[in-house]
């Protein structure tokens, strides 16, 4: 029998209940889902971890922090950006550093310029800790603590011996307007008619704002650099007596981290990778001038993922750069949270919140059932066979936030923890069971 064209017409009240039902086992599976990793949720803060012997007596205070012998570079990370304990750290760390060891040097994960800009305050230069803490590089660092840090560091300089002076340094080289800052008041002290000229090329070719820069004119940019170099290493005798050899072999330091910046900015298309790189040159190059001026180590502060000996993360390389290279001489102190309310942009970076996690991580836990709220674990200190060991050994979970934010880090976990042997990462850790969020300072 010959077919009409009704018979052609495909069904549609059957395909609409096809894709209704093909709708609901959709809607289904996103439930399954979402009840898993929220009972997932439920569970860890149902379930905590459970005690581990001998945590308690192989724990310190941060005053019974002790180096090995033959380091140079002590790294400190911080689990989070938005903490005041982890930025409380950076100071009481550092002062241990200086009464116990030959650390003078602070380096920050902050701009290189900023950072400079603030070291002349510290070395008794002219204004405030409050106004050249606004230079550090980073909004998060407007704070209370990191001014407190400035002023610890500015007070110790006013009598202690020349060779026992603190400095600080950054190490980003991601800005440029406070280094060329940094640069030009150089040359206002050394040499007002090179200082003139230098100001306008640097106008013209990287511009009065960040990133305010000609691409077109890299080569230039690059030339005027090394004509600089070159004009401080000819002349450092002079300019040394007009500021000082520290001072004057830094000038050339600037400007070779405005090559950096431009070759990030133009060339690198400033990957993560870049970033680090960068980062590690100029840890090598501050180590070097402080071995070569007064034997000193240094200590560098950045987030964990930058500072961890295995790189823990796809996307940062500095800690696993500088343990390839220095070996033992690297000792790298990891830090981590139980709970915190850590101050972060919120999802669409429009305004800061408060985010409550927790990391899960048993090491931290135990801090809850001790006298203080922070405490120093020494890995090398603990036997690998007992209880406490085979956790430092293990992959378990650890906290990790940076300076984003997303609503599923309340159900998927995953998001905002590294799940790794803290033995691998770290040679010990600070841990902290109540971390708080900062309160960063208004823009002036």
């Amino acid at each position: 029998m010959k077919k009409t064209n009704q018979d052609n017409i495909p069904n549609n009240q059957e395909k609409e209940a096809k894709a209704k039902k093909s709708r609901r086992v959709t809607w289904i599976i996103i439930a399954v889902i979402v009840l898993i990793l929220l009972g997932s949720q439920m569970i860890s803060k149902l379930i905590k971890p459970a005690k581990i012997e001998g945590f308690e007596a192989a724990v310190t205070t941060i005053e019974g922090i002790e180096i090995p012998t033959g380091v140079r570079i002590v790294a400190l990370g911080e689990a989070t950006h938005g903490n005041k304990e982890f930025q409380e750290l950076k100071l009481e760390v550092f002062q241990q550093l200086v009464a116990k060891t030959n650390v003078r040097a602070l380096i920050l994960e902050g701009d290189v310029g900023g950072c400079e800009l603030a070291n002349r305050y510290i070395q008794g230069g002219e204004g405030t800790a409050e106004e050249v803490t606004r230079h550090l590089g980073y909004g998060i660092y407007r704070t209370n603590q990191m001014c407190a840090l400035v002023q610890w560091m500015h007070d110790y300089n006013q009598t202690a011996a020349d060779a026992d002076k603190v400095r600080l340094y950054g190490m980003d080289m991601q800005y440029d307007e406070d280094t060329i800052a940094a640069l030009n008041a150089f040359y206002a002290k050394v040499d007002e008619n090179k200082e003139a000229t230098y100001a306008a090329k640097f106008t013209e070719y990287l511009g009065e704002t960040y990133k305010g820069y000609d691409s077109n004119k890299y080569d230039e940019i690059v030339a005027l650099m090394d004509e600089i170099e070159k004009d401080i290493e000819e002349n450092k005798a002079a300019y040394a007596q007009k500021t000082s050899a520290a001072q004057t072999q830094y000038a050339g330091h600037l400007a070779e981290n405005l090559k950096y910046f431009i070759s990030y900015c133009v060339k690198e298309g400033e990957t993560k990778k870049a970033r680090d790189t960068y980062m590690k040159k100029n840890v090598d190059w501050i180590l070097a001038a402080e071995e070569a001026e007064r034997n000193g180590a240094v200590m560098v502060s950045c987030h964990n993922g930058h500072m961890t000996k295995n790189q823990s993360t796809a996307y940062t390389f500095l800690g696993k750069f500088l343990y390839e290279e220095y070996g033992d001489a690297y000792f790298a102190i990891g830090t981590d949270y139980y709970n915190t309310e850590d101050n972060v942009p919120n999802a669409s970076y429009t305004a800061r919140i408060t985010a409550k996690l927790c990391s899960d991580d048993p090491l931290a836990y135990q801090v809850g059932a001790l006298p203080e709220n922070k405490y120093f674990l020494d890995f090398s200190k603990v036997d690998e066979n007992s209880a406490l060991g085979k956790k430092i050994h293990s992959a378990i979970p650890t906290g990790s936030l940076s300076e984003a934010y997303s609503p599923l880090y309340k159900v998927v976990k995953s998001m905002t923890q590294l799940r790794q042997a803290p033995s691998d990462m770290f040679d010990a850790m600070i841990l902290v069971y109540d971390a708080t969020p900062i309160e960063i300072w208004p823009r002036q």
